[in-house]
């Protein structure tokens, strides 16, 4: 028989992971822990700019809060830390315990415990225990031994910092997280919150209220004197992988993103994202790692898009969403914890861990040997459980849209066709759609006084995205407007058809109405004109 620890243990050998480990707790299984002992604590704070909010279970059932400050913000967080012979490790019913203090931060007590228990169990058997997660069940996972001491004293040192939301957090992710932080990261798991209440959702004001979550916390957090603020990764799982995707777009802080199974490769959540002010291709822009299992509504090809970042596809045929969280570690004490597994979860969960850690070792620590890693092809174990494996290289990304104006002002419209033309030879379509609208507007203000500019403007849109009933009404609305009057009737028409096919997330039901009927008077405007 393989002995997967050997394996491993080898294969950090082959990475230079050059220090002795320091000991594993039960749930880590076959994951070697690193050089550091972690330490553990919770931070339970307030952004004050905004309200209270009640704690809501998935069936949306509410529970009052007496919180006043502000928006109550708990941050679990694991760190590299010195032990001393009074430091005890704690259990993972102390992990569950942090379940009653989400949006309640009075102490703890044994109706918040039981609380926690009730949450704890009623959120496993929502995910697929399906009634036969019990209390007793829960017993055995709250008496395992974790990887962390409370409270434990820092290490006097800055280290690169990964945040990884979850409504379950610590809970549902503390192996991974603790894992991480043995390898030398200040790992924060974040409880992202709805708008009015605990339980959020999946929609496009769910997304944005988790894009505020994360700026508090990551704020927060890189004020710590351990945590280095100019190295930051981000994972999530589920929605939560979209939630930092989203912010990632709007901030450049961000240096890598894992996928972990998450909806960001669903065309759903692709639809919400699409409909936020800031993401589109040219925004996604930093490493992603996409780990992803077998599901219906899950494929890479609804972000081929996203061409401007070096992307590491690895599916694991046997693992499912929740599996990639603590219940694959979990599986190996309560079978069946989350329903029938695919196959071997315990060593899929420490196979992703394994790959989401080089990753961010090479693209927050610089570790030229994790990225040798993550670029080979899987072997041992690692083999069994990756069944595809795809690297996509980015593509150059183009100046933004302040350096092309500048470029206007100073050379004309030449500048730009310039710039389109050195891109187009490597880029299908070098600038973003919205590139198109913003430039057009800011040239209405005195700076095409003949419509020639935003004409050329949109004959390169038109270049990058022919189907797109948007240019093409544009540019027939350009061309009418510079008497290229044949070439409007033949876009506008053009434009017409499309409306019936585009479904490009601006194109609102009542948008494509008025596109119609603009189209219709123009139409007939022109006719009336050639007939007189």
């Amino acid at each position: 028989m393989i002995n997967f620890r050997f394996l491993q243990l080898c294969a950090i050998l082959l990475v230079a992971v050059n220090s002795p480990t320091v000991g594993s707790s039960e749930a880590f299984g076959g994951l070697e822990s690193g050089q550091f002992e972690v330490g553990f604590k919770t931070i339970l704070t307030y952004d004050r700019s905004r309200l209270p909010i009640p704690y809501s279970d998935w069936d949306g059932r509410l529970y009052s809060t007496t919180e006043t400050k502000g928006r109550q913000m708990q941050i679990a967080l694991w760190y590299p830390a010195q032990i001393n012979e009074t430091d005890v490790k704690i259990q993972f019913g102390q992990y569950v315990e942090l379940m009653a203090q989400q949006t309640e931060f009075t102490a703890m007590d044994a109706g918040k415990r039981k609380f926690a228990d009730d949450r704890f169990i009623s959120n496993t058997n929502d995910l697929g225990g399906n009634g036969t997660f019990t209390a007793k069940k829960l017993a055995i996972l709250k008496k395992l031994d974790t990887n962390a001491y409370s409270n434990a004293k820092p290490i006097d040192d800055k280290f690169p910092l990964i945040v990884f939301p979850n409504g379950g957090s610590p809970a549902s992710l503390s192996v991974m997280c603790e894992y991480f932080a043995s390898h030398g990261f200040v790992v924060a798991g974040v409880a992202l919150k709805g708008e009015h209440a605990f339980s959020g959702g999946a929609s496009l004001k769910g997304l944005e209220t988790a894009v505020s979550d994360l700026d508090f916390a990551i704020r927060s957090l890189s004020e710590m004197p351990q945590v280095n603020a100019g190295k930051l990764g981000l994972i999530g799982n589920g929605n939560s992988s979209s939630h930092i995707v989203a912010y990632q777009t709007r901030n450049s802080n961000v240096d890598a993103v894992v996928s972990l199974d998450g909806g960001l490769i669903s065309q759903f959540e692709q639809s919400i994202l699409k409909r936020t002010p800031f993401y589109e291709p040219q925004a996604v822009n930093v490493p992603l790692l996409v780990i992803y299992a077998p599901h219906p509504s899950i494929d890479p090809i609804y972000i081929s898009d996203l061409q401007y970042s070096d992307r590491y596809f690895f599916h694991f045929p046997q693992m499912s969403e929740f599996h990639f969280l603590n219940y694959g570690a979990f599986e190996k004490y309560v079978p069946n914890i989350i329903g029938e597994p695919k196959g071997d979860v315990q060593t899929g969960l420490e196979t992703a861990s394994l790959y989401s850690l080089r990753f961010f070792e090479a693209f927050l620590s610089d570790n030229k040997n994790s990225l040798a890693f993550l670029e080979a092809e899987p072997t041992g174990l690692h083999s069994e459980q990756i069944n595809t494996r795809m690297i996509k290289r980015a593509l150059p990304l183009p100046p933004n849209i302040t350096v092309i104006k500048d470029a206007f002002l100073g050379r004309g419209f030449a500048s730009i066709k310039q710039i389109y033309d050195e891109l187009k030879k490597k880029i299908p379509a070098p600038f973003p759609m919205s590139f198109y609208n913003d430039m057009k507007d800011w040239l209405a203000w005195k700076r095409d006084p003949e419509f020639e500019n935003r004409y050329r403007l949109y004959q390169l849109g038109l270049d990058s995205y022919p189907d797109s009933a948007t240019i093409n009404y544009y540019f027939a609305y350009f061309a009418s407007e510079t008497g290229r009057i044949e070439l409007s009737k033949q876009h506008d028409q053009r434009a017409l058809e499309l409306l019936e096919t585009d479904h490009s997330p601006e194109l609102t039901n009542e948008r494509k109405q008025r596109m119609r009927t603009f189209i219709h008077e123009s139409l007939d405007a022109l006719k009336k004109e050639g007939s007189e």
